[in-house]
């Protein structure tokens, strides 16, 4: 789900049902507190397909902490499992405080330190897209989590929808295998 629910618990809850009625086990959603997770100077950066900047788009676009709570309970209670990607150190440590069953890192926190370390607190198993990184990023990465103690799956993934053909890369695969040592 993200935050395609823009900001609107009521809808949220809609998109969780119709992905368990639809076989999904898990619900992915993300917490965004623009304050902690960006400057100032993102209330200036306007994307070209809005006149708002992406700090309110952000702003408006997010549950409140109490609803993202009240939607992680609903997901579990429609049998679902809830999973969120925190993206400050806050955002993790508000999860953590959900008693959540795991952590997942979008590509542009995997070489986070401040928020692999306050997920690393919690000892969850941890899930870390690697799309918006090179293999020698992803290398700290994994140091770091194993110095961490985390456990962790690390996922190729992409930012661009859709990928062309020569952008899949599935030979990272192999170079994620080679870091973890499989």
């Amino acid at each position: 789900i993200g935050i395609n629910h823009e900001g609107s618990l009521d809808t949220a809850k809609k998109m969780a049902e119709l992905a368990i009625e639809n076989g999904a086990d898990i619900v992915k959603t993300q917490l965004h507190i623009p304050n902690e997770e960006m400057s100032d100077e993102a209330k200036k950066v306007i994307p070209q397909h809005t006149k708002d900047s992406i700090f309110k788009i952000m702003e408006d676009c997010s549950l409140s902490i109490d609803e993202e709570y009240d939607f992680k309970c609903f997901v579990e209670s429609i049998g679902g499992i809830y999973l969120c990607t925190p993206f400050s150190s806050k955002a993790a440590e508000i999860l953590g405080s959900f008693n959540i069953s795991a952590f997942k890192v979008g590509s542009g926190e995997c070489n986070n330190p401040q928020i692999l370390k306050e997920i690393s607190k919690y000892k969850k198993p941890t899930i870390i897209s690697t799309g918006m990184n090179n293999i020698s990023s992803v290398e700290r990465t994994y140091k770091l989590t194993q110095e961490l103690n985390l456990e962790i799956i690390l996922m190729h993934t992409t930012n661009l929808y859709p990928t062309p053909h020569h952008l899949v890369r599935l030979g990272a695969l192999q170079e994620l295998q080679n870091i973890v040592g499989i």
